[in-house]
């Protein structure tokens, strides 16, 4: 784990290194991986032994069942006979059973006549008793009246009834009838006997309450009841009478009159009760006559039953028997099918599960390398994960871990083919790259992070969980929080797609992971809430970003998944797009053939799983599980059929990619262009391009190729990609239409007839207006036409192409661009060799080259020579050297040729191929190498990529759809609106109409520009926002609008919009990069001639301004002074070309130190001034104007004095006297041509009018050339040379400069270990400080600087020595690489100065050696060190000044040791030098004063040793090594620039420096005047770069 780790931080710098990308790892990483190794090595041990026990369990009864069949054999043979024994016994039972169920029979017969007699008699029985119920229930209220009336009675009124000596009238006579009832008529029925009744009231009561018991029980006499009836019918016998006479009596009367009604009542039944009873009698007696025979039947049935049972048993048991028979034989048959069906698959899972045992023993080397793969590959593109991979499984193999022998990708140990194919058809790309990603993807324990430019990871992802209800959201928005909080209760998956370069912290909690456990639920918190968290919730994160910059924290948490396309992948992709539109019915059948094999894949998976599954799964015999063994052979059918279908799919297949591959070379270059427009940020941040607007550019190109369909139609890859996940047709059919189109050899040919004819390739007639009637039939080419197809298609495409990118380059990227193609093109097809290509990339210089010969010397610098000797180690080149001293005249010829490209190289070397006569000139006449690349490019590719055509908005606009914005890139002088504005007015679009608006962007427009937006998104108009780089903090809601705009705008809705660059910032994120990869880029760069600024410049200015004047001198002296502002303005503006300093690439401060934006405002202001001055002033304030002029508002943009200087120079001498005519101003007639000369042969113009200033800056200007800006012609040769060198190291940059190699294995470290002992061995010993300082006598200024200067070499000699030694170690394994390491070792590997030794040098600047020539400059600086700080530390005769840490302090040493000696304070000295004719060897004493040095070289200019003045250079001379110089001190007083040309001194060509802009100011005696120096940036170098 701790190599992994290290491995991935020495790759992460190669890649930085390589692709400018950034990736970090951290101990959370670290981490991470810790716990994913767990968690994939639990899972996976797990999987296998379920995946063996299932394996073995099936295996386990396939073996039983083996085992099983002769045994199965001989119990159905027995089985036969116990059947056949069983059978008879069974018929003999069935003729018994037959005889006594006759006997029952008859019973049964007998028995039913009996029991219908019974049921008469009970039906009688039945309906008496109903009738005698009826009559009873009719006196039941006759009872309950009695009861309630006895329920009157009480002991109190009974008592009083009872204790009176003489009723009241009646009362006698109810008593009477109680008597009568109660004691059966009896004689004495007074009243007495009624007290004598009732004397015992309780028992009185019960008496009466027990009577109708005794009439229900027959026991009451009738001449009793019929006693009683006389007293009934007395008129006082009733309850309400007598009530009012005795409570008791009424209730007693009540009790009579009712219990006689039920009397009578149950009278009348007892007749029926009688005969009811004698029924049952009857009933009775017949039951028993039948309960006897059915008794009789039961015995019989008992026995019957008894038989049956017995007959039964037998039957069961013959059929249980017969059953069983069949079973065994079933179960036979079964046995047999199982093991002829699962015969095969048996084998192969025996071999199976030997497999997965003999690889669960290694699963904890294989998931080390999954899981260090999962946690560490997905930030890298496809060559540095397969560095990294062979560098992990080396170093497992090596320490022995254990692991599957000769495993190569650890993607076979976490998918299988099965899942692959899914993926497939949910629209993940089938490239090895992309799978990887997936897989990552799907294993990472962290959340995916993907950097997805091409958008083709969020199809897959959105595809791929919508059945987990994804919710798609964006960093910040508005219902962001929201849309989380459900998903992650509701556990559903997240996308947060085209997030930036941060995340909102309110989702650290999510994107750490950071649940806590509440009760039994987990929770994470959002915000202030505490969210349930739902296991199954996943959150996606996705950034459309092509190299975003996440910090290490974010890293940390989050896996980062590169998704960027692939070249292979990506020509996969483009062949089918080529194949769909040269032959659809082609691509139609490969896509099929992709589905069915895809299908197939996934059905055998599934069917083999199930199969397993079930066989696992079965629950005892299963040979007798019929089910599942038909199962079981159905899915072996099924599976053994589409194997069969996959053979044959995939023979197929191949057939058809034979077909296809012959498209293959255009998909190539289609793969090839995109990838070079997608390197092209590398040189500028507006140079992004998305791969939808490349592919459609790319399919116009397609269309645009003569002899191809007529039919256009606009595919996409989503939408060839979506064909994937489409539905399979039947197979036979595709095969039959494969093998039928797989044997046409050739493609399809449009045969046309047209109206219309001679439009040229890459020239689109529906742009032109011209209208094609054709009519096109479809024909079979032979491989010729065939050939001659491919090769137009290349053509158009690759032009198409190169003219889309070229439209939106600036000038100086356009011949680098075509470079880059040429090159990449030429390279493919092997026409030129990579070393050759490689060394003129470097451009390479020998570090130490034997000397050059006198006759070379006066044509050829060492520089030249240098360059020379390096080529010789090319094959091809090494008799260069030899053949340049032999023929060296000719080659003078050659070289001085002021097109040597054009010329004929003497001898052999003129029958050289093209390419390497380039390498040749490179090396003679570097600054010519521009030009002859352009020719190269131009006789390779064709004319019309060197020549680009003008900037057509027609041609534009067509191109653009709603979802496209034009980006107009910005510059001074130029409006891009006013052209839109004027071509929008000719197709209807105007301001007046309100279908055209244009906002100048700025504080305050932000709701104006989005208002007019959302407005014609909606009803369709063009909008045109300028200057939006001022508006930072509004882009990201223009980028949101654009995407909104791409999907729902009107069709007739276009943007327009431009930004200004930021200068000297090519890499500034001015743009976002989504609306730049989908943006048309415009580039219509204004030329920066002369002629060109001075149209411009003066342009800005009307006739109506001198109107402001008052007189007419004035106006006239208006028109001239402003006719020399405006060509000073235009000096300026030129004056860039021939370089400014660091930080533009061009590596020359020639033109300025540094960068200046100077504008249009700046003139105009200028302009105005000058009309307030002239008009405030009588005479012209000529000092006033160039001070406010080159002080004030030119003057306000610059930084460095040698640049003010300059610019003021121009002043001097341009805005002057003589810039007027001579005689009146005022009077035209009087007027002499002006004196002034603006430049050589341009006289200052007579100021007539603005027209015929117009017209003199079109005929008069002299043509372009350094001279016109006031400097030496050799200028344009150090401008050419720049660019040259700028153009290589932009293509070394932009190709990755071969770097990227993901390990510093092999040759690239045997040649670090070989330099690295080389520079050690050389590395001279520290100065003995203490020692030296012994030594010293006095310290003087000198002493103090060799001091300084010997501590300051100690302390970079032991930088070096450390850095070595360390690295040595850590080349050996002794010590883990670091960073500091690592750079180390590629400078040397690449010869570059490391950046670590580079901080020891007190300049700072940026090196222009190379690493050797470093070194060699290390070891001169500490031999003069040495010679210097030796005995008594005596300075030397002359001092190398370019060989000093600090050459200044030398320099003030110089004034001080003067000031010393002569006791002057130093702030009175100065110092002036002069150019000696000595060389340093012919210098054998100290100077007389002052000192020597050397070690200088003079650019600009040369310096004359016989005159000893400044003169102008010789032809092709850049830099001329100056003699030894004597630095002379002098006061203030005594110094003098009279005859004296103040020269800055400089470290190198870059000239001006953050940390040191210039060294020093040199004296230069010139018989010219001092300005013609000043404006030809003449200046001393301590350093030839030309040299280096």
């Amino acid at each position: 784990m701790p190599f992994s780790f290290a491995a991935v931080n020495k790759t992460s710098k190669a890649f930085f290194e390589a692709e400018r990308r950034y990736n970090y790892t951290t101990p959370k990483t670290f981490l991470e991986l810790i716990k994913l190794y767990k968690s994939v090595l639990t899972k996976k041990r797990k999987e296998s032994q379920e995946a063996i026990d299932r394996l073995e369990n099936g295996l386990n009864k396939l073996h039983k069942t083996q085992g099983e069949v002769d045994v199965l054999v001989e119990n159905a043979r027995a089985m036969a006979l116990e059947v056949e024994q069983k059978v008879a016994n069974a018929n003999i039972f069935a003729e018994q059973v037959g005889v006594e169920k006759e006997k029952v029979n008859a019973e049964n017969e007998s028995a039913k006549v009996e029991a219908d007699k019974c049921a008469v008699i009970a039906k009688e029985v039945s309906e008496k008793q109903a009738s005698c119920e009826r009559d009873l229930a009719a006196a039941e209220p006759l009872v309950a009246q009695a009861e309630a009336a006895l329920d009157t009675l009480n002991k109190k009124d009974l008592g009083e009834t009872k204790s009176l000596k003489k009723p009241p009238p009646g009362v006698d006579d109810i008593t009477a009838v109680v008597i009568i009832l109660l004691e059966g008529n009896p004689k004495d029925k007074s009243w007495g006997a009624a007290q004598k009744l009732m004397n015992n009231v309780d028992k009185f009561l019960e008496r009466l309450r027990g009577y109708k018991a005794v009439i229900d029980q027959g026991q009451v006499a009738k001449k009793t009841v019929e006693a009683c009836r006389s007293y009934l019918e007395l008129p006082h016998f009733n309850k309400e009478i007598i009530y009012n006479k005795s409570r008791a009596a009424a209730g007693l009367c009540e009790w009579a009159i009712n219990i006689v009604k039920y009397y009578d009542v149950v009278s009348e039944v007892e007749p029926k009760r009688q005969e009811l009873a004698a029924a049952n009698a009857k009933l009775q007696e017949a039951n028993t006559l039948l309960a006897a025979v059915q008794q009789k039947v039961a015995e019989l049935n008992a026995k019957v039953e008894e038989l049956e049972k017995q007959f039964n048993a037998a039957v069961e048991d013959k059929e249980a028997a017969i059953k069983e028979s069949e079973r065994c034989q079933l179960k036979l048959q079964l046995a047999n099918r199982l093991i002829n069906a699962l015969a095969s698959e048996g084998e192969r899972w025996a071999k199976t599960v030997e497999t997965l045992r003999a690889n669960y023993d290694v699963l904890t080397g294989d998931m080390l390398l999954a899981a260090a793969f999962v946690s560490y590959a997905g930030p890298f593109t496809s060559k540095f994960r397969a560095g990294l991979i062979k560098e992990w499984i080396k170093f497992l193999s090596d320490k022995g871990a254990p692991m599957t022998e000769g495993i190569k990708d650890p993607l076979s140990l976490l998918v299988d083919n099965a899942i692959v194919a899914s993926w497939v058809r949910q629209g993940l790309p089938s490239d090895p790259t992309s799978v990887q990603n997936g897989t990552i993807l799907t294993n990472s324990e962290r959340w995916p992070l993907m950097m997805d430019p091409q958008l083709q990871g969020i199809v897959w992802i959105k595809e791929r969980e919508s059945k987990n209800n994804l919710q798609v959201i964006r960093m910040g928005a508005d219902n962001m929080t929201v849309v989380m909080e459900r998903a992650i209760e509701a556990g559903h998956s997240v996308l947060i797609e085209n997030m930036g370069e941060s995340i909102d912290a309110v989702l650290n909690p999510v994107i750490t992971r950071s649940t806590f456990k509440k009760g039994r639920n987990m929770y994470v918190k959002i915000g202030d809430k505490d969210v349930e968290y739902n296991k199954n919730f996943r959150l996606f994160l996705h950034t459309k970003l092509s190299n975003p910059h996440y910090p290490p924290e974010i890293q940390a948490e989050t896996t980062l998944i590169n998704f960027t396309v692939t070249e292979q992948g990506l020509e996969d992709q483009l062949l089918a797009l080529v194949v769909n539109k040269e032959r659809p019915d082609l691509e139609e059948t490969k896509t099929q053939l992709i589905i069915q094999n895809t299908e197939f894949t996934i059905k055998l998976k599934q069917l083999e799983d199930e199969l397993l599954y079930k066989l696992s799964t079965a629950e005892g015999d299963i040979t007798e599980d019929v089910a599942l063994i038909e199962s079981l052979e159905e899915s072996k059918r099924v599976a053994t059929e589409i194997s069969e279908k996959v053979v044959e799919a995939r023979d197929t297949e191949v057939a058809i990619n034979d077909s296809r591959n012959k498209y293959r070379p255009v998909a190539e270059r289609g793969a090839m262009l995109f990838f070079l427009l997608n390197s092209l940020n590398k040189i500028h941040a507006f140079y992004q391009y998305s791969l939808n607007a490349f592919v459609t550019v790319f399919s116009r190109g397609l269309d645009l190729a003569p002899g191809g369909p007529k039919k256009k139609e606009t595919v996409t890859l989503r939408q060839l990609q979506k064909r994937v996940s489409g539905n399979a047709e039947d197979f036979n059919e595709v095969i039959k239409k494969a093998k039928r189109q797989s044997s046409n050899t050739g493609g399809r040919m449009s045969k046309r007839t047209t109206a219309q004819s001679g439009f040229t390739a890459g020239v689109n007639p529906s742009m032109t207006g011209e209208t094609i009637a054709e009519e096109e039939e479809e024909t079979d080419m032979t491989p010729d036409q065939l050939e001659v197809r491919i090769g137009n298609l290349l053509d158009t495409c690759t032009f198409t192409v190169f003219n889309y990118t070229r439209r939106g380059l600036f000038d100086r990227d356009k011949l680098i661009v075509l470079t880059l193609l040429t090159f990449q093109i030429m390279l493919r097809e092997g026409k030129i060799d990579a070393a050759e290509y490689d060394a003129l990339c470097k451009g390479a210089r020998s570090p130490a080259p034997p000397p050059i010969t006198d006759d070379l010397s006066r044509w050829m610098n060492e520089g030249q020579w240098a360059a020379v000797d390096a080529l010789a180690a090319v094959p091809g080149f090494g008799s260069l050297s030899k053949d340049l001293e032999k023929n060296s005249d000719e080659w003078y010829n050659w070289s001085n040729n002021e097109a040597p490209e054009r010329a004929t190289m003497p001898g052999d070397w003129g029958r050289m191929n093209d390419f390497k006569q380039l390498l040749l000139l490179r090396s003679l006449r570097p600054d010519r190498v521009t030009n002859a690349l352009q020719r190269f490019c131009e006789s390779i590719m064709g004319a019309r990529y060197v020549n680009q055509d003008a900037f057509s908005p027609q041609a534009v606009v067509e191109e653009s759809s709603s979802a496209t914005p034009i980006f107009f890139i910005l510059f001074p002088g130029y409006s891009p609106s006013k052209e839109i504005e004027q071509y929008a007015r000719k197709v209807g679009k105007t301001v007046e109409t309100g279908n055209l608006t244009l906002i100048s962007m700025g504080q305050g427009q932000e709701g104006p520009a989005e208002a007019v937006l959302d407005k014609y998104m909606k009803e369709g108009g063009w909008v045109f926002l300028d200057n939006v780089h001022l508006m930072q903090g509004w882009i990201p809601r223009l980028e949101r609008k654009l995407e909104y705009a791409a999907e729902n705008a009107h069709k007739d809705f276009r943007c327009f919009f431009s930004a200004e660059p930021i200068n000297g910032a090519p890499h500034a994120k001015i743009i976002p990069e989504s609306i730049l990869q989908t943006c048309i880029k415009i580039s219509n760069e204004p030329p920066s001639d002369m002629k060109s600024n001075m149209r411009r410049a003066f342009a800005a200015f009307t006739p109506e301004a001198e109107d402001r004047l008052s007189t007419m001198t004035k106006k006239n002296a208006y028109k001239g002074i402003l006719f020399g502002l405006c060509f000073y303005h235009s000096l300026l503006l030129g004056r860039k070309k021939f370089g400014t300093g660091i930080g533009t690439g061009s590596g020359s401060g020639l033109g300025f130190c540094r960068n200046y934006s100077f504008n249009m405002g700046d003139l105009t202001t200028c302009g105005d001034v000058l009309i307030n001055y002239l008009e405030a002033y009588e005479h012209i304030p000529w000092d006033d104007l160039r001070y406010m002029f080159g002080e004030v508002f030119y003057g306000g943009h610059i930084t460095d004095n040698m640049d003010r200087r300059c610019c003021t120079t121009y002043l001097q001498v341009l805005i002057r006297p003589e810039i007027l005519p001579g005689g009146q101003l005022a009077d035209a007639s009087s007027w002499t041509t002006p004196q002034l000369d603006l430049a050589p042969g341009f006289k200052a113009p007579l100021p007539t009018s603005f027209d015929a200033l117009h017209e003199y800056i079109e005929n008069s200007l002299p043509a372009e050339s350094p001279v016109v800006y006031g400097m030496h012609p050799n200028a344009e040769l150090s401008l050419l040379t720049s660019l040259g060198e700028t153009l290589f190291k932009t293509i070394t940059l932009v190709s990755g400069g071969g770097a990227g190699s993901s390990g510093g294995g092999g040759a690239g470290e045997a040649a670090v270990r070989s330099a690295l002992k080389d520079y050690m061995e050389r590395l001279p010993e520290p100065f003995v400080m203490l020692e030296i300082e012994q030594r010293i006598k006095e310290k003087t200024p000198y002493v103090v600087v060799a001091l300084q200067e010997a501590t300051r070499m100690n302390a970079l000699l032991d930088e070096m020595r450390r850095s070595m030694e360390e690295l040595q170690l850590g080349l050996d394994g002794a010590l883990n690489m670091s960073d500091k390491m690592e750079a180390l070792a590629k400078g040397i590997a690449t010869n570059t100065v490391p950046a670590l030794w580079m901080t020891m040098m007190s300049t700072r600047i940026q090196e222009v050696f190379s690493l050797l020539g470093w070194y060699q400059d290390v070891l001169k600086r500490y031999e003069q060190l040495a010679a210097w700080t030796a005995g008594n530390l005596v300075t030397p005769n002359s001092v190398w000044l370019s060989g000093l840490f600090n050459p200044k302090a030398f320099l003030t040493a110089v004034m001080q040791t003067y000031a010393r000696a002569n006791k002057l304070p130093l702030d009175v000295m100065m110092f002036v030098t002069e150019v000696t004719t000595k060389t340093v060897e012919q210098v054998t004493e100290p100077a007389p004063l002052g000192c020597y040095v050397h070690g200088c070289v003079l650019e600009g200019a040369r310096w004359d040793k016989e005159e000893g003045v400044l003169k102008d250079s010789l032809p092709n001379e850049l830099h001329q090594a100056l003699p030894v110089i004597m630095v002379k001190p002098v006061t203030t007083e005594q110094y003098s620039l009279e005859g004296y040309y103040e020269c800055p001194v400089y470290t190198n060509m870059q000239r001006a420096n953050v940390y040191s802009p210039i060294v020093s100011m040199f004296t230069m005696k010139t018989v010219d005047p001092s300005h013609k120096w000043t404006l030809a940036s003449v200046a001393i170098l301590l350093q030839d770069d030309l040299a280096s």
